[in-house]
């Protein structure tokens, strides 16, 4: 059905609706096949509450939002999007159902935002709030948030504050359900994500543009603030009774901790919210990502600071201007500065610098201000109810362009490495988007694939010279190529930024053992041991390195230590047989050399210390099988 059509429909509001919830499914359709991407991995492919299905969602109410995967308290708690993964995962493991719940979920919403609309601005025409609706679907700065199952964060919490108005607005009379109900679904959206707490004083908003008072809205909206307060008691709670460590935020998560002036920080932050507000309506680049140093650090009377506060400054003033005259106006712009006032840094920091997330419901308000702006140009009255198509096709050629802006972004989220790929020309000055393409070409195992992330690390490295996975990964490919000494220089620089990291010091000593420094290579694996270490390949190389030096009991137990991490290595199998057969020790021996041989019996060394070993215990029928054995593999 045709827009034109649905408007001229005898009964145009189900149209209308049937037209939002179809093209907010279509224009997303093209994510059904999509991977799990970037916190995809964290929240659901490897998260251990998740994967444990609906029997994992006690441990999901009781702890904060990352612990299933990682041990670091955020202080964050946002259970109710993990624990639909829960039940999705139940259904099914792959990443499908969960892209299909999160383009069901965003059409959904957007039938409520609609629905939302027209109920409290019920004199204005619906054919106004659909063209809003309809650019509200197609704003391709929510592609971050539909394509990317992790985001459905971000969905829930809309979903869930507009359910809760439905209640409060839907009927004109107040029931005890409705209060209820209201209370409910607020308490799921504050679940769903701490933000929506912004959202509260639009509810206030609207009921004092109906009564014109302050005290009576507290009156009627007690159960929200109830509700808001259980909910932050609950909140702390779950955060302050992890026993996990609290997360302490760096320039790496946040550029503005790359600068102790507090100046500098609310200025980077202004320009910042300068460039939220240009991209609320006309999103001219997307990224993943604009961590370090994506967004440079200014001072407070750059340009890009003043034009924030400028903005800042106008947006407020209208919005008050307004307020009798224009409330629709002053409804929008708190829509779509509320929601900035906790993400864009401006007040307090947090643990990102900026994200295209962060605009998902201000794009309410840009989307409700441009189509107001195009009715003004062409004279057309709100609350008549004329069919504004010359308006209609205006906004119809920016709905046009946003469709096949979001379709072609879109495609982008496929992967990791598609989006990678592509958003390294969109964050050039982000030294993490280097390494994430870097890292994704890397593993792909192309040899052609080389110059391309060893240039890719090191344009990371020119942006951010102390990036230790970067260092750290460099090392290891001209460990790799045998280039020994490069690798060193940049293992060293990466043990500067941690000097206990396990990695770094079991890479530094296994570095070390292949230029024959024996002495070094012990050193820095037994430093390794002491912070952590779970490598056996690095425990393979320590006892190696004892064994050479024939200090065979330390050997045997960094080989034990080695298998306790991994119970497949065959080779840490065959090392620890040799230190034991060393020692006399021929039955412990002989048990090591048959594990080796279970896991590859092809290889000849393991049929030769069988031999022998059989041998040192008296059994002939067995030492002249593995023999024979030995002597056929040994000529293949």
């Amino acid at each position: 059905m045709s827009l034109k059509t649905s408007l001229q429909s005898a009964n145009p509001m189900r149209n209308y609706y049937i037209l939002i919830a179809a093209l907010s499914f279509l224009l997303y359709a093209n994510t059904l096949q999509h991977g799990f991407v970037l916190d995809d991995i964290a929240v659901i492919q490897n998260n251990s509450f998740v994967q444990q299905g609906i029997s994992g969602i006690p441990k999901i109410l009781t702890t904060f939002y990352w612990q299933g995967y990682w041990n670091s308290n955020a202080g964050l708690y946002r259970p109710t999007s993990l624990i639909a993964f829960a039940i999705e995962h139940q259904l099914s493991n792959k990443p499908f159902i969960h892209h299909f719940f999160n383009v069901v979920y965003y059409s959904l919403l957007c039938c409520l935002l609609f629905q939302f609309l027209c109920t409290v601005f019920n004199k204005i025409n619906p054919r106004f709030f659909l063209l809003a609706v309809l650019l509200f679907i197609v704003h391709p700065i929510h592609t971050e948030v539909v394509a990317n199952i992790k985001s459905r964060d971000e969905i829930f919490a809309l979903l869930f504050f507009l359910l809760a108005c439905q209640q409060l607005y839907a009927s004109p009379t107040k029931t005890t359900k409705s209060i209820l109900l209201s209370s409910l679904f607020f308490l799921l959206a504050l679940l769903s994500k701490e933000g929506v707490i912004a959202l509260l004083p639009i509810i206030f908003l609207i009921d004092y543009q109906r009564e014109k008072q302050i005290l009576p809205l507290l009156k009627h909206r007690y159960m929200l603030l109830i509700t808001a307060a259980l909910w932050l008691a609950w909140h702390q709670y779950i955060i302050a009774s992890s026993t996990a460590p609290r997360l302490v935020y760096t320039y790496n998560d946040n550029s503005l901790f790359s600068t102790s002036s507090l100046l500098q920080q609310k200025a980077t932050a202004l320009g910042m919210f300068a460039t939220y507000i240009v991209k609320a309506f006309y999103p001219y680049t997307l990224s993943y990502d604009y961590s370090f140093n994506q967004i440079p650090i200014i001072n407070l009377f750059s340009f890009p600071a003043i034009a924030g506060l400028l903005i800042f400054a106008a947006l407020i003033y209208v919005a008050y201007k307004n307020t009798n005259t224009h409330w629709l106006i002053t409804f929008s712009i708190a829509l779509l500065i509320l929601p900035l006032l906790l993400t864009a840094n401006i007040f307090f920091n947090i643990g990102a610098t900026m994200a295209d997330r962060f605009l998902f419901t201000s794009t309410i308000g840009s989307c409700i201000i441009i189509c107001w702006l195009v009715f003004k140009i062409f004279k057309i009255n709100l609350t008549d109810k004329t069919n504004p198509s010359t308006a209609q096709y205006t906004i119809l050629a920016v709905l046009l362009l946003f469709s096949i802006q979001t379709l072609t972004r879109n495609r982008v989220w496929q992967s990791n490495y598609t989006l990678f790929k592509h958003d390294v020309k969109n964050s050039p000055n982000s030294a993490r988007v280097h390494y994430n393409n870097a890292l994704a070409l890397e593993q792909t195992t192309d040899i052609s694939n080389q110059p391309t992330y060893m240039a890719e690390y090191q344009l990371c490295l020119q942006i951010d010279p102390h990036y230790q996975d970067a260092l750290i990964n460099l090392g290891a490919i001209y460990a790799k190529q045998k280039e020994y000494s490069t690798a060193l220089t940049f293992y060293r620089r990466a043990l500067n930024q941690n000097a206990k990291d396990p990695i770094i010091l079991s890479n530094m000593g296994t570095a070390f053992y292949s230029t024959q420094n024996t002495d070094s290579a012990i050193y820095y694996l037994q430093q390794a041991q002491q912070a952590g270490n779970q490598s056996s390949t690095a425990y393979n190389v320590l006892g190696t390195a004892y064994f050479q030096k024939q200090k065979f009991a330390e050997a045997q137990a960094a080989f034990e230590t080695g298998l306790k991490f991994d119970t497949t290595n065959a080779e840490l199998y065959i090392n620890y047989g040799n230190a034991l057969a060393t020692t006399k020790n021929f039955q412990p021996a002989l048990i090591a050399f048959l594990r080796a041989y279970n896991i590859n019996s092809s290889n000849p060394q393991t049929n030769y210390f069988l031999a022998i070993t059989y041998n040192q215990l008296g059994d002939t029928i067995n030492r002249n099988k593995f023999f024979a054995q030995y002597k056929n593999l040994s000529k293949q």
